[in-house]
């Protein structure tokens, strides 16, 4: 009878444990393995927001052609501290630029970018959606 109650225990333990991660609604982007799936030249910009979803901005280059940029913040152990993690640790950035010529995409460049260089990019950080 005891033995019986401690499996129902460490099973009821588990699942809970387990159970959040089915909970997550939210979709997950991995940059740099989802750009790899983009064909330029081939997908039009519903097959774009299909792979990688809603871009973090959308804006015209000079020549007037649609850019969307993606990107995400990968942070360090030690900027991840709480209260002292902005002066700790670094943070390095995915960012993929998407070029389109009508509704086809025409180009798709994956860099990795550390804080100085996604600053001077002007490329402006945080969850907002910034459309034109």
């Amino acid at each position: 009878m005891r033995f019986s109650r401690c499996l129902l225990l460490g099973c009821c333990l588990v699942g809970l444990l387990l159970l959040p991660g089915c909970w997550h609604g939210e979709q997950v982007r991995h940059l740099s393995s989802d750009v790899c799936l983009l064909l330029p030249g081939q997908m039009t910009q519903k097959d774009v927001l299909a792979y990688l979803g809603e871009p973090n901005q959308r804006r015209a280059d000079a020549e007037g052609r649609m850019v969307w940029l993606y990107y995400e913040v990968r942070k360090s152990t030690m900027r991840k501290t709480p209260f002292l993690g902005k002066r700790l640790g670094y943070e390095e950035y995915d960012v993929v630029t998407i070029t389109f010529a009508g509704d086809t995409m025409q180009a798709c460049v994956y860099r990795s970018l550390d804080e100085k260089e996604f600053a001077e990019a002007g490329i402006a950080a945080g969850n907002k959606k910034q459309d034109m």
